[in-house]
């Protein structure tokens, strides 16, 4: 996948805010945001969709198994991560068990990913909307008061989407994977990592990363951690760490008061990836600002993709894809350059994984990432067929609080 960096970390992590590495696109930064997109790629492919399933709304792999069984522990790939924690959010409007569905995790860069990396890298990730509740917190754009999560101000009235407040805030009382909101699942396992490896006087980072839904909420927890000091090691204040935010095709998420309040935060940076033809960024349209740096990348410039006098809806539907960002900025020459240019850094075959992405001339079957069998498995005595025990992972640990 990617090699080592000429660049210090630092720079690609954006302490410059990537000053002259967007137009055109500076090589490590490319391979860095790709790195990270497809950690929160990973949440998808590991993700039990399965409603027959009692596992449906779970992760289908272990913490320590999941990014070699979505395809992340390549040789060529030197960026070695182990998953801490999963987090999950309410999945039903009534508090009824089980309601519960995994949204993202935290996870830490292993002793030989930190040397590749240059640092211990904290790395929060959240996925994108796969449920109908959070469909309709993605429509519920009141701008509602978060003074649940940030200090007050008399000077700053600071609101934020409705929707992914309340995603972000709510717990249950019967189901233990929502016992506490998915806010103190990560903060709670954030300060336990920075605090763990500042003890051990190692350079820390944070990188929070998400996509479309899961990108509004990075961007709301990037801020989150650095406003109230979990990038603040306990015992070492004077040991903050850079937190840098790198959302993918990110809604904006919060009124003007958000983002000078953001933009104003020493140790904190964001650099969204925009698609030209998506129009998630570009919601809510009014009363909403969006934070940080903006890449801008456009489908119509690659040739792989199906293009918008195929099918428009359909283009515009691959156009918010995940894996389709990536291909973009893998391939990306700059904004103003109609040429496109993947090399050898992404395969195209990616793009029709969960999609119909691609142009047919590539003969690479659609939506080919499924279980085996769709996890029906056969008995070896009678030759019947029945649906494999899922994997149920514990919920997280109870020590945490409002």
């Amino acid at each position: 996948m990617v090699g080592m960096s000429s660049r210090p970390w630092t720079e690609l992590s954006g302490e410059t805010n990537w000053k002259n590495m967007l137009d055109p696109l500076d090589e490590d930064l490319r391979m860095h945001l790709v790195h990270y997109g497809e950690r929160v790629q990973a949440i998808s492919d590991g993700f039990n969709n399965q409603e027959e399933s009692e596992g449906y709304g779970l992760p289908r792999f272990p913490m320590d198994k999941l990014f070699h069984e979505v395809g992340l522990e390549t040789a060529n790939n030197p960026f070695r991560y182990e998953v801490t924690q999963y987090c999950y959010v309410p999945s039903k409007i009534l508090d009824i068990p089980p309601d519960r569905s995994w949204v993202g995790y935290v996870a830490v860069s292993t002793d030989e990913g930190s040397t590749n990396l240059g640092r211990r890298d904290i790395l929060v990730a959240w996925r994108g909307t796969a449920d109908s509740l959070e469909a309709m917190a993605d429509l519920v754009d009141d701008l509602v008061p978060a003074t649940d999560i940030f200090p007050r101000d008399e000077d700053k009235d600071i609101r934020i989407h409705s929707g992914w407040h309340s995603l972000y805030t709510a717990s249950g009382s019967f189901d233990p994977y929502i016992k506490h909101s998915v806010r103190n699942q990560v903060l709670t396992e954030v300060r336990k990592q920075v605090d763990l490896y500042a003890g051990k006087d190692e350079t820390i980072s944070i990188t929070v990363v998400g996509h479309s839904m899961g990108a509004a909420l990075a961007t709301l927890n990037a801020l989150d951690i650095v406003t109230n000091k979990y990038n603040v090691p306990t015992d070492r204040p004077e040991k903050a760490c850079l937190v840098t935010a790198f959302p993918f095709a990110s809604p904006k998420v919060g009124n003007e008061s958000f983002q000078e309040v953001f933009s104003s935060s020493e140790k904190l940076r964001a650099l969204r990836v925009v698609n030209a033809i998506d129009i998630v960024p570009f919601i809510p349209p009014v009363r909403y600002y969006h934070v940080g740096q903006q890449l801008m990348v456009d489908s119509r410039k690659s040739p792989y993709l199906k293009s918008l006098t195929s099918s428009f809806s359909g283009a515009i539907e691959i156009g918010h894809q995940l894996e389709t960002y990536l291909h973009l900025v893998a391939g990306t020459q700059g904004i103003d350059s109609n040429d496109f240019d993947l090399k050898d850094r992404r395969d195209i075959s990616l793009l029709n994984k969960n999609y119909d992405a691609l142009k047919t001339k590539y003969k690479i079957p659609v939506n080919w990432w499924v279980a085996k069998n769709k996890n029906m498995v056969q008995n070896g005595n009678d030759g019947s067929w029945s649906l494999a025990a899922p994997y149920i992972p514990p919920p997280p640990e109870d020590d945490q609080s409002e």
